[in-house]
């Protein structure tokens, strides 16, 4: 049972977390498109060197979309909410107005307040168009999540098949010890491989997160003719505080190196 006053698991802590007055700077870290400027500025301020993908537009009612100006492949998403994106393939053909309607009811939807997650209420309800990121070969973009408490990582998420739709995901203990855990979607049958620049993706999700209690940084290791990092995004109440975790012990165990 949830205890606000004497929370223990991971996921009851960032439940506590979220009735907290929020801190100014978390309106500028949740919101899709100030993020990606926030981010690149810290990672100057620290001497890192971050990429993020490009913005295509910015609009705030589809109408504004001008489709025949975009690429072939892009992404869109809003900026006020998680959840809420979309892989466009336009070579595949797309249906527009079931996307339209899909990108109204996003921008519909008041997610701080069904989620109580007060950061984003204040967020302009906008559309984000974004290009993709893509491996050189064709080859798996995997997302890195670093769970991060005053710049120590308690854990590291690997998201996979989340184009596809056979989404995986990995849960380890740094620096790469894979878990047996199941986060809310099954595990894969491989362990993802360890990226090669991890230092150095560590090194910034400790920096950036160094005042928070808790703070999740989302990046990404892509090869393309050089291996970059790229930023995804940050997250400061993940699955709004509610994602099953088997075994429970985890999500304890979890819970007690989350200092409030």
């Amino acid at each position: 049972p949830l205890n606000l006053k004497r929370p223990s698991t991971f996921h009851h802590k960032i439940t506590a977390l979220k009735i907290r007055r929020p801190p100014r700077i978390f309106v500028r870290a949740v919101d899709k498109v100030w993020a990606k400027d926030l981010a690149q500025e810290w990672a100057a301020q620290h001497g890192f060197q971050l990429d993020v993908a490009r913005t295509l537009a910015v609009v705030t009612d589809v109408k504004d979309i001008h489709w025949d100006e975009l690429p072939e492949r892009f992404l869109i998403k809003a900026t006020h909410r998680s959840g809420a994106n979309h892989f466009v393939d336009q070579r595949a053909g797309v249906d527009r107005a079931a996307l339209q309607t899909q990108c109204r009811q996003w921008l519909d939807y008041p997610y701080g307040v069904f989620k109580h997650e007060w950061p984003d209420w204040a967020v302009p309800r906008r559309l984000l168009i974004e290009e993709l990121i893509e491996p050189d070969g064709g080859a798996e973009l995997l997302d890195y999540k670093f769970h991060m408490s005053r710049g120590e990582c308690l854990m590291i998420q690997v998201n996979e098949g989340f184009r596809s739709g056979e989404r995986k995901r990995t849960m380890l203990l740094p620096p790469w010890e894979a878990q047996s855990v199941a986060w809310l979607y099954p595990r894969p049958n491989q362990v993802p491989y360890r990226p090669a620049n991890l230092d150095k993706m560590m090194a910034m999700a400790s920096t950036f997160s160094r005042d928070f209690t808790y703070m999740r940084v989302d990046l990404y290791s892509v090869k393309q003719s050089a291996t970059r990092v790229m930023f995804g995004e940050f997250t400061f109440f993940p699955g709004s505080g509610s994602e099953p975790v088997d075994p429970y012990a985890f999500d304890l165990a979890i819970g007690e190196r989350l200092k409030l």
